[in-house]
């Protein structure tokens, strides 16, 4: 089966350069219009089914995808939510490097030893991916051959690390752009597998 991960469009927090994490913002103005950008790409596409995780940014991205390819059915899956960033959410990185400096010199050297202040750590919201892929949403819907998951920077990354079997320590050099989309290929059997790199919305098909 054919799953396309996609990044939700941007928020006005996205351009301002904060931590979004679980703090539901939506997308604005220009986040639709990049939303439908992104949903003009995916027309040739023969999409069965949109999942979307529960964040307003990626349930307002997903309405317009499944709209502009003919009313696609939409599930919504709270396992596909951001990382929680805890107390960063809401910060720039000079606000947040003035109250943890050490904890964020951790984050960018080794993602994978971090626990968020009030936040969750790279290993738990793996562990949501993981389960995401073993018990995926798609199960029982009848014959699905492709479905696009709306989701976020952090879990797209989680994903294919998970897909490249490489380790979390990897999780900053993944690049997933907004309304980008990252091609997997999915099986009961073998799991989730990378069929190639990111696309970028003026490459998909």
């Amino acid at each position: 089966m054919r799953l396309l991960f996609v990044r939700h469009a941007p928020t006005a927090w996205n351009r301002e350069g904060r931590y979004q994490g679980r703090t539901d913002v939506p997308i604005d103005d220009t986040g639709v219009r990049e939303a439908r950008r992104t949903a003009d790409r995916l027309r040739g596409i023969d999409v069965d089914l949109v999942v979307t995780s529960p964040l307003r940014r990626a349930v307002d991205t997903a309405e317009v995808i499944a709209a502009a390819l003919g009313g696609v059915p939409r599930l919504v899956d709270d396992r596909l939510v951001e990382v929680a960033f805890g107390d960063w959410e809401g910060l720039t990185q000079e606000e947040v490097r003035a109250r943890w400096p050490s904890a964020l010199r951790a984050w960018k050297r080794a993602p994978q030893s971090i626990q968020f202040p009030g936040g969750e750590s790279l290993h738990d919201a793996e562990g949501r991916v993981r389960d995401f892929l073993r018990a995926p949403p798609w199960r029982g819907q009848g014959h699905v051959r492709t479905v696009v998951a709306v989701s976020h920077a952090g879990t797209i990354r989680l994903a294919r690390l998970l897909a490249e079997r490489r380790p979390l320590a990897h999780f900053r050099g993944v690049p997933v752009a907004s309304g980008a989309a990252q091609e997997f290929r999915w099986s009961a059997s073998a799991g989730l597998a990378p069929t190639h790199p990111s696309l970028s919305p003026q490459d998909m098909p």
